[in-house]
């Protein structure tokens, strides 16, 4: 009896060692058998994950796509949620996934297990959930991307303050003044008598009033120290163009500002499954042309992510991905040449 509670209490131990490894690393395995699955995973601590995916299809491996991803642990489920936001490189015809999995044990190695389902949109729905087993191929990703690393530094515990020893006192040193010989009295030439009586001929100037017009800032205040990272960068041919700006995957409260070259044209609007529409002339006295989304929250599953749809007048249309934090907006840049 002694022997199986030890054995029990040994087994409890090992699987409790295992789930405390860090999931950094390279993991690898498949979809539905047809389709090549590689998930790169920073762990930053705190529960949270951060990293990309990229898979392609066995049968024809020219077409894949890598999207970006966060995460975070489910303490009721006891597993990993995560949450794809934003394409790195798409060839076609991919959409964004979510994950769930947990860290198991099985053949004397360490695997993933759970599931993958399409992310779902207004577009795309909710779609199938794929059992997955992933395997770690290495400890680190196969590629560090500066969106990961920016990852890492927004989740990094704040540095303790360096406390420097006291600085000892010297004990007081009896300091012995030297006698100081007496200043000579300096000669005082008084001013020439006024006469009371002799009116002053000078002339009076007031200094001019100068008026200072204050900066108008079209920017708000709140967006001082947060930089502008470019997502986007597509050529268009007319200058009427519309957009349409939806919520990029499950609805959590994403809420955002828009700014189009400097100036606010929406404010405080909250994505949805229903499009913000915006119909835009583009100056035409410039050729590049900048749309920012300022991101006000965001909102239940970080970060804050949006899909916008680009049409133009002559009934192009593109399919554009944003992603904004609190320190980075989402920027589109549009060089418009005409034919």
């Amino acid at each position: 009896m002694k022997r199986i509670i030890t054995l029990f209490f040994l087994s409890l131990l090992f699987v409790n060692t295992t789930n405390a490894q860090r999931l950094t690393g390279t993991w690898e395995g498949d979809i539905d058998g047809d389709e090549f699955l590689q998930v790169n995973i920073i762990d930053v601590k705190g529960g949270k994950l951060c990293g990309y995916t990229w898979d392609y299809r066995y049968a024809k491996k020219s077409d894949y796509c890598k999207a970006y991803f966060s995460g975070s642990y489910n303490k009721e489920k006891s597993s990993w949620f995560v949450n794809g936001y934003a394409f790195m490189e798409n060839s076609g015809g991919h959409v964004l996934m979510q994950l769930t999995f947990r860290l198991d044990f099985e053949k004397g190695r360490t695997v993933l297990n759970g599931y993958c389902r399409v992310k779902p949109s207004f577009f795309s729905g909710g779609g199938t959930a794929y059992e997955i087993s992933l395997r770690k191929v290495s400890n680190q990703p196969a590629m560090m991307t500066q969106e990961m690393k920016d990852c890492v530094k927004e989740n990094e515990p704040p540095k303790k303050p360096v406390t420097k020893p006291p600085v000892e006192l010297k004990k007081d040193v009896p300091v012995i003044k030297k006698p100081i010989a007496p200043k000579k009295k300096d000669s005082v030439i008084k001013p020439p008598a006024i006469n009371p009586k002799q009116k002053d001929t000078a002339t009076k100037i007031k200094p001019p009033i100068t008026k200072v017009t204050p900066m108008v800032n079209t920017l708000p205040t709140q967006t001082k120290g947060r930089t502008n990272k470019e997502i986007s960068r597509i050529v268009v041919n007319d200058r009427k163009i519309k957009l349409e700006v939806y919520d990029n995957g499950t609805i959590d409260g994403d809420t955002v500002s828009i700014f189009y070259n400097g100036k606010m044209i929406m404010s405080h609007r909250r994505l949805s499954s229903n499009p913000i529409e915006i119909d835009l002339t583009l100056d035409e006295n410039t050729s590049l042309h900048s749309i920012v989304l300022f991101a006000e929250n965001l909102g239940s599953i970080p970060p804050n992510t949006a899909l916008i749809i680009l049409t133009t007048a002559s009934k192009k249309r593109y399919e554009l991905f944003s992603s904004a934090n609190l320190q980075q907006n989402a920027e589109l840049i549009f060089e418009y040449k005409p034919k």
